[in-house]
């Protein structure tokens, strides 16, 4: 037995490192396995084979293996399991390879015989560089790989449901037809002679037909690049993604061009030319074209530099008799693109003619107020940055464009008008709206608190049986407070939520027995959602307040004032989505606000039994709040706006009454101040939002929306001031509503409050 291994001895003598290589040779082998040892793997045990002398063998890597016309028991099914790696593989006769796990065979494959992959799993084989003459391939069951650079002499067979990978770097030759149903090709694959059949051919690798060679496909399929010398024809679509570098004859029903093509002859009925159309170059070369079918051929352009001019489709020196038209979709597009078109045929070869009339192409696709805006920011792109012909630098951007193409090429009119009101930022317009109607929410709750603060109106006697305490000097209090405001969106405008929390410390001082004055500052933290119609983002409203506020009576006549100064830290993150794909952006501003409420009461005993018990008041107040958002630039996409600053100034009027009472003593055994309030309230002043907005590098800029809360509502209320005994200060709770149309606020209050 010759050595099957290469070692190396190392020997350490007289200190001194001696190395000692054996170099192998490797066996020649033939496949002698039965039934039941049909193994083909390296372990040492198990021994399918003969070697030279002859005598059973196992596998090592690197032998030469060879399965000749079996005689007697040997069996043409081999099992395998592994990666296997030999020197030459020899198939001389049918033998089926049968995977039990995915499996690999590399080596210089030869032989006339024919290898037929079986089993559901992977089998590839990668064939050593000076691979000429490999067997027949055939796939019965799963899936067959080739790897490598080699030759094999045909494909003669594929089951259905099986399928054939050229690998991605290989270069795969066969020497006869191929034969088969799904063929994905990742590398190179060269036809050499004979008439191959596929039902589909699909990938993104590189196919060469030799001029006696022909490949025939009966359904849709697409090369990345054809290489023709001989016939290619497809019943079906056929999509050659880059381009045609050789002359042949093809074929096709319809015939797809992305890159171009140069072509000895050309026939379809249905030519589509994808990729951009350049002045300077032409699309495809060719000699001879004519239509497949009868004598008229259909050219569609799929996309086109936005600019009037004379574009090359065909360049010819010999185009015959055919009469080319431009497809109905074609068309279609360019008159919805504002094109005059003709179509003639010169000396030069087939010449379109683009004459452009407008270039409001996206704008005129949508319905809405937020789509125009989105689709005149689309136009603005496309004239100025083209992203579709720069995708590596607008990747975003170039997708939403190629989505609202989808959309528009469809009919989807909607689909288009609300991915272009999303792509507009539509969402954006409610951040100030919010912030507004915090202002409000802020200006309430202080005058809410200052109503039961001197536990009682001042023009009637107070009585202490009555359970009111006398005014005190000083009142401070704490309370933490929730906020909840919901706006509904309209049929083509966003609305929004916030949920907010936080809290309030205040301190008030009665400066003489007919005023009190004082000032409280608040912290809110906000949760901001933007929602409805082209709208889809997220982020916070973090707001903080000081407030000054004084109350004067006069008589049984209440006048209140307040002012509120107001710092908001606001951020939104927005989400685009579309068919295939979408894009995320975000952004972070500041907002100020400030407002003033002026309120008069008139107070009115309900009972005349009752000194102190039960009391009512008509009430009027006017608030004016003053609201700003910064104008910010979002980050994260190349589809990312900037946003102008969004300001507005508000006049709310409120009419109604309240009505205060002790109440509570034989069930709380202390007695308490109860409030309800009923008020209806208009809106005077812009009350939808608005933002303007831009692409960055684009000067050009258009106005977004948000949707309209009403003019006219209804607030209701309810409070309490429940002592907690002597000197140990009171309990505060209210509850507020607002209703307006499509829009509701709810706000609750829990305090402590100290008077001293």
């Amino acid at each position: 037995m010759k050595p099957r291994l290469s070692r190396n001895l190392q020997r350490y003598i007289a200190g001194v490192v001696v190395a000692c290589a054996c170099t192998v040779q490797a066996d020649d082998l033939t496949w002698n396995g039965e039934a039941t040892s049909n193994v083909w793997n390296t372990e040492a045990t198990n021994m399918p084979w003969q070697n030279a002398t002859p005598e059973a063998a196992p596998f090592a890597a690197g032998d030469n293996v060879s399965f000749g016309v079996p005689s007697g028991t040997v069996t043409t099914t081999v099992q395998v399991g592994e990666a296997l790696e030999a020197g030459t593989v020899t198939v001389a006769d049918s033998y089926t390879f049968t995977t039990t796990a995915e499996s690999s065979i590399s080596g210089e494959f030869a032989g006339a015989g024919t290898l037929s992959k079986s089993g559901e799993y992977l089998l590839t084989l990668t064939a050593a560089e000076g691979t000429a003459a490999g067997p027949a391939l055939a796939v019965a069951e799963g899936n067959l790989a080739l790897g490598g650079t080699g030759t094999y002499r045909a494909l003669s067979s594929m089951a259905t449901g099986t399928g054939l990978t050229v690998a991605e770097g290989a270069d795969i030759t066969f020497s006869e037809a191929v034969n088969g149903t799904d063929v994905a090709l990742q590398g190179a694959m060269s036809l050499e002679s004979g008439d191959s059949v596929l039902e589909r051919l699909n990938g993104a690798g590189s196919l060469q037909l030799a001029d006696v060679a022909t490949l025939a496909l009966s359904a849709d399929s697409s090369v990345g690049t054809l290489n023709n010398a001989g016939t290619l024809t497809s019943s079906a679509n056929l999509l050659i993604e880059k381009t045609v570098e050789n002359g042949g004859t093809v074929e096709a029903a319809r015939l797809i061009l992305n890159g171009g093509g140069n072509f000895t002859t050309l026939k379809t009925d249905n030519l589509v030319l994808g990729a951009e159309i350049s002045q300077t170059a032409p699309s495809v070369t060719t000699q001879t074209l004519g239509a497949y079918s009868g004598e008229s051929m259909d050219v569609e352009v799929a996309r086109l530099v936005r600019g009037s001019g004379d574009y090359t489709l065909v360049a010819a020196t010999d185009m015959g008799d055919t009469t080319y038209t431009l497809s109905e979709g074609t068309m279609a597009r360019f008159l919805d693109s504002g094109y005059k078109t003709t179509l003639s045929q010169t000396a030069e070869g087939l010449v379109l003619n683009l004459e452009t009339t407008n270039t409001h192409y996206y704008e005129r696709h949508t319905r809405t107020a937020n789509g125009r805006a989105g689709g005149e920011l689309a136009d603005f792109a496309f004239d100025l940055l083209d992203p579709q012909a720069n995708s590596d630098k607008y990747r975003d951007l170039s997708a939403a464009l190629n989505a609202l193409d989808a959309y528009i090429a469809s009919g989807n009119g909607r689909g288009a008008d609300s991915l272009a009101a999303n792509m507009a930022g539509a969402g954006i317009a409610n951040l100030n709206v919010a912030w507004r109607d915090q202002m409000g929410r802020q200006l309430n709750s202080i005058r809410n608190r200052m109503t039961s603060m001197n536990g009682g109106i001042p023009c009637h006697p107070v009585d202490p049986k009555a359970g009111v305490a006398s005014p005190l000097k000083y009142t401070m209090w704490a309370a933490a407070e929730i906020d909840y405001h919901n706006q509904d969106g309209e049929t083509a405008t966003p609305g929004y939520t916030l949920n907010s929390i936080g809290g309030t410390a205040g301190v008030a001082m009665l400066a003489d027995e007919d005023m009190m004055v004082g000032a409280a500052f608040t912290g809110m933290a906000g949760r901001f959602g933007s929602k409805g119609y082209g709208s889809n983002a997220s982020g916070d409203l973090d707001a903080y307040y000081a407030s000054l506020f004084v109350r004067k009576d006069v008589g049984c006549w209440n006048h209140s004032l307040i002012g509120s100064v107001g710092f908001a830290d606001m951020s939104l993150n927005r989400r685009v989505n579309f068919p295939g794909g979408g894009y995320e952006t975000r952004g972070s501003t500041d907002g100020l606000g400030f407002g003033v409420m002026y309120e008069v009461a008139k107070t009115y005993r309900i009972s005349e039994d009752s000194v102190a018990g039960a009391w009512w008041q008509p009430v009027f107040n006017i608030s004016y709040i003053h609201s700003s958002v910064d104008g910010y630039t979002e980050r994260g996409s190349d589809a990312a706006l900037r946003v102008g600053k969004q300001e507005s100034d508000n006049v709310i009027f409120g009419l109604g009454a309240r009505m205060q009472g002790v109440v509570g003593e034989n069930v709380l055994n202390t007695p308490a101040i109860m409030e309800t309030r009923i008020l209806g309230k208009a809106i005077a002043g812009r009350r939808e939002g608005s933002a303007q907005v831009g692409i960055p590098g684009i000067n050009e800029t258009v106005s977004v929306h948000g949707s309209d809360p009403g003019a006219f509502g209804v607030e209701l209320g309810i409070g309490f001031d429940i002592p907690l005994g002597k000197d140990r200060g009171s309990l505060i709770m209210d509850c507020s509503a607002e209703f307006f149309s499509d829009q509701t606020s709810v706000n609750g209050v829990l305090g402590y409050r100290l008077d001293f």
